[in-house]
């Protein structure tokens, strides 16, 4: 996996050995770009440990033994705090719309750095799921949105995985 080191303020100090799942979320700022430039102010206090633009790249704000700030309030199969163990990559989307698809070279990104995730950390399947499957009070967040395709990615990135 190729990223642009892209460094944010806002994570842990904490250093995580292990994370056990990956939370894909969908920029609100519609760009990787306004993305990072959101991280980057000091009033936002969100990051994510990739994000990824609609044309494939990659950026790398929070190092992957941090714990970014991506989830907030959250569950994950009964645990709590899902920042404390996931990584968060968000994708660069500037409409949920089924007319208007994440493009091929997005995906294929975020394809292979899922699979780079879940091979560094054995990170299974189930485990790898959208913001809106976590946030709490559930419907509290939408993405990475109805134009997600969970299942082909999900497919994807299983039969590349070792």
């Amino acid at each position: 996996m190729n990223t642009f080191p892209a460094p944010c303020a806002h994570h842990s100090q904490k250093r995580v050995e292990r994370f056990t799942a990956i939370v894909i979320h969908d920029t609100g700022g519609k760009t990787a770009e306004s993305a990072l430039i959101w991280f980057g102010d000091p009033r936002s206090k969100v990051s994510s440990h990739l994000v990824i633009g609609r044309d494939g790249t990659i950026y790398q704000p929070v190092a992957f033994d941090r714990v970014a700030w991506h989830a907030g309030a959250s569950v994950l199969h009964g645990e709590t705090d899902v920042n404390q163990f996931s990584y968060g990559i968000e994708l660069g989307d500037d409409r949920d719309a089924p007319d208007d698809p994440y493009p091929v070279a997005q995906m294929q990104a975020a394809i292979a750095a899922t699979v780079g995730l879940c091979d560094r950390d054995r990170i299974p399947l189930n485990r790898v799921v959208g913001h809106e499957h976590i946030a709490v009070p559930r419907g509290r967040k939408a993405d990475p949105g109805k134009d997600f395709p969970w299942y082909g990615f999900l497919k994807q990135v299983g039969t590349r995985l070792p």
